[in-house]
């Protein structure tokens, strides 16, 4: 049995980072359990009884916060015992409050891996007496589809939490200012979704395809952004934000919360920044060599038929 652990479905992000992962070890199927706050004892209850010759599959998201400590605690003994990877997780990194889980108890779980591959350099440093190899960013990015037409509006990913009431207020005052001086509609979303519902996951997406440029203080928002050839300009409360830009090459892109004065000069020059295709390409290679290790545990295990194909994947890869 191969078991996806990952935090939810009711925020885009976080379901299509599973999506991702799901979609790259196809046909192979995944028993899926849910880590956010209110399933951790199920699911730690249903994973108790996972066996030697399971497989579990962690990520990705963002699971190495303080939020998602509880999880990890309880996981602990049941990856001693049943073969677990890690796969596209990261800190959560707030400049604004503490975020962090215990860091002794995220070695330890990351020491008894399979193997553990991190999405961004920040996480890698956070944990760098563990030796990881270099990082690959989100699955999620293999789940978004790139429309086939180019948008034409100003979208506004809000994350309020880490940055707070004043820059959400004026991100969203600039915002709404360069749309109306510009003729482009303003639209918004804060990537939640109904639990559960492809259609509600589908009209978020929709935003993002009407939108050519994309004004974001939610990781997701940059990468879904970017995965769908939209111009991202980040307001970064997160330090994760700033690791991912860097890693696409846009770290002209991200303004903190002390500069937020800068955002409508940044907001006029974003129709010039250069997509950056071949990082793109390159996660999602990186991402299918992952795919591959995991494979060969499968494949490596005893009972390698015992995984059926999916009746219920459906096909987002992205069309670069």
């Amino acid at each position: 049995m191969i078991h996806h652990v990952f935090a939810n479905r009711k925020n885009s992000g976080d379901w299509l980072a599973a999506r991702g992962i799901q979609s790259l070890i196809a046909p192979f199927t995944v028993m899926e359990h849910l880590c956010d706050e209110a399933f951790v004892d199920l699911t730690l209850q249903r994973l108790s009884a996972a066996k030697s010759d399971d497989l579990i599959i962690i990520g990705g998201g963002g699971l190495f916060m303080d939020y998602f400590a509880r999880f990890w605690t309880g996981f602990a003994e049941i990856g001693q015992r049943v073969p677990f990877c890690i796969w596209g997780v990261g800190y959560c990194d707030l400049k604004r409050e503490v975020s962090h889980p215990p860091l002794a108890l995220l070695r330890g779980i990351v020491r008894a891996s399979r193997f553990c591959v991190v999405r961004d350099e920040l996480t890698r440093g956070y944990l760098s007496q563990c030796a990881l190899e270099p990082p690959v960013p989100c699955p999620s990015i293999v789940a978004v589809e790139r429309p086939t037409s180019s948008g034409s509006g100003l979208l506004h990913v809000d994350n309020y939490i880490p940055v707070g009431a004043d820059v959400y207020g004026a991100m969203t005052a600039y915002g709404i200012e360069f749309a109306r001086h510009t003729g482009r509609p303003y639209m918004s979303t804060n990537n939640r979704i109904q639990r559960d519902s492809e259609a509600s996951l589908r009209t978020n997406l929709r935003l993002y395809a009407a939108a050519d440029l994309v004004l974001s203080s939610r990781l997701h928002g940059c990468i879904i952004g970017l995965a769908m050839g939209r111009k991202v300009l980040a307001v970064s409360g997160d330090r994760k934000l700033e690791s991912f830009m860097e890693a696409a090459g846009l770290s002209d892109w991200v303004c903190d919360l002390d500069n937020i004065s800068s955002l409508p000069k940044l907001l006029t020059s974003l129709p010039d920044q250069r997509t950056p295709w071949e990082f793109l390409g390159r996660v999602l290679r990186d991402n299918q060599r992952i795919a591959d290790r995991v494979r060969a545990d499968i494949e490596a295990s005893n009972s390698p038929a015992a995984f059926p194909p999916s009746l219920h994947r459906t096909n987002l890869w992205p069309r670069w």
